[in-house]
Formats: C-alpha cells, sequence, structure tokens
C-alpha cells in the first residue's frame, strides 16, 4: 500500500513539473524570453522578421513572464503573406479570467520607434485589434545589431 501512494505521489510531482515553463526551460527551446525589460535571444527575433522581410514562411515564440515568473507564450506563425498568432496562457497561474488560449489572424507586422522603445506590432488582426507582440529598449536592440 505504502508503495502504491509513493507511486502516485512521484506520479503527481512529475506531472506537475511537467506542466511548467520556466525561463530555462524556454531558453533551451530558443523562445524570444521577455523578462520585463531584457530581452534573451532576441536573433532568433532578427532571424524572423528578416524571413518575414524576404516573404519566407517563418515561426517565432515569444514567452512573457509574469514578475512571479508565470508564463505566457505568442506563438507567431508567417505563411508568406499573413500573421497567425496563438497567445498561450495555460501555464500562466495568474491569468484570471481570461481563455488559456485564443488565436488571431493579422495582415501585416510593424515597428515603430519611440523615445527609448521598438515596438513591434501586429496590425489588421481579427477580431478588429492591433496586438504588441514585444517592446524592446533601443540600447539592448541595438547592442544586437551587426
Amino acid at each position: 500500500m505504502k508503495t502504491t501512494i509513493y507511486w502516485l505521489l512521484l506520479l503527481g510531482v512529475c506531472l506537475l513539473g511537467a506542466c511548467s515553463y520556466d525561463s530555462e526551460k524556454a531558453l533551451k527551446n530558443g523562445d524570444v524570453i521577455n523578462m520585463h525589460g531584457p530581452i534573451y535571444n532576441f536573433v532568433y527575433f532578427e532571424e524572423f522578421m528578416e524571413q518575414v522581410e524576404a516573404s519566407d514562411s517563418a515561426f517565432v515564440r515569444i514567452t512573457n513572464f509574469t514578475l512571479n515568473g508565470n508564463p505566457t507564450l505568442y506563438n507567431v506563425t508567417f505563411d508568406g503573406t499573413a500573421f497567425d498568432l496563438e497567445i498561450d496562457r495555460s501555464k500562466n497561474k495568474e491569468r484570471g479570467d481570461k481563455p488559456a488560449k485564443e488565436s488571431l489572424s493579422c495582415t501585416g507586422l510593424t515597428r515603430e520607434e519611440g523615445q527609448q522603445l521598438f515596438s513591434y506590432t501586429l496590425e489588421g488582426c481579427k477580431p478588429d485589434i492591433n496586438f504588441t507582440l514585444l517592446n524592446i529598449l533601443k540600447e539592448q536592440e541595438m547592442d544586437h545589431e551587426h
């Protein structure tokens, strides 16, 4: 009986561990990681933008972490003409009443320059909204330019 309880507890811990998505896992998976200021793996976003500019199909995942370490994943697919965005909050314990997953289809991606930030925004999305994918400090983006 004790052995059965032990294995059930071990299985439960393993299942809970498989559901977590921390910054180490995101880094290993090649995600662009937004940690409330610092952006890691930005080179993957640059590669995505190059493919978009060439009208080649492309994919990038941007993982935004809350201050408490809860992730929201943006899976962005470009088919050569349009963008599909899947917002995955399923691993975010702070999502409240927001849906675990939602999808948007968008017609364009713009880069806007502010005083301190560059903002990358999906436009022409259905439903009728614009969606900011990523904000990056100018100094950090310039550190990445080749």
